[in-house]
């Protein structure tokens, strides 16, 4: 790959939200987390730990409840039927979901290094995933804040949730423009 293509990849990487109802082959999926591990991290600590579920996933169902109570807690009322299909929807047509989580490090400076490294291990996949003609949306919103979410995707309740990515096929990809970096940029 010559800089070029590698920065149209950079410019082509979209949040994604919308998705074909495609499969998503496990070998990008794997692919995509290799990219993940060969981000830059301080001290060697490899902070990344990831769990995937896929489009059959029999928890989606168990992450549509929890999106359900966590949604009626916070807005102390009861979602109509209708709102709870939405929800139920959302959850079962996202073609894969990687649940990314960081480590905590001895001390705040490392927990806060180890986030680093984990977000750069998401721009990673984010840009291999968009070089397979996927869309990846990241998400630190609802999804990522279900109570118990640790426990529900049985991972040590030690780990920190950094995002929750939704990968596949994307409906569309919308252009869009950055303000130039000269701009946001002081030269000394």
């Amino acid at each position: 790959m010559n800089t070029q293509d590698l920065l149209r990849t950079i410019k082509n990487r979209r949040n994604t939200k919308s998705f074909t109802e495609e499969d998503v082959k496990k070998s990008d999926i794997e692919l995509i987390l290799e990219s993940a591990i060969w981000a830059p991290n301080h001290r060697n600590t490899e902070p990344w730990r990831f769990v995937v579920l896929d489009k059959n996933s029999p928890l989606k169902k168990d992450i549509s409840s929890s999106m359900i109570k966590l949604q009626e807690l916070s807005s102390k009322s009861t979602l109509t039927e209708d709102q709870k299909k939405n929800i139920i929807l959302s959850i079962d047509k996202s073609p894969c979901f990687i649940f990314v989580f960081t480590t905590l490090g001895e001390n705040p400076e490392m927990t806060e290094e180890n986030y680093g490294a984990v977000c750069c291990a998401i721009q990673n996949m984010q840009l291999l995933a968009t070089t397979l003609g996927l869309g990846v949306g990241w998400s630190t919103g609802k999804i990522s804040k279900i109570n118990n979410l640790n426990k529900l995707l049985e991972v040590d309740e030690t780990l920190r949730i950094v995002g929750v990515l939704s990968i596949g096929y994307p409906n569309s990809n919308i252009e869009k423009s950055r303000e130039e970096f000269s701009s946001l940029t002081k030269w000394l």
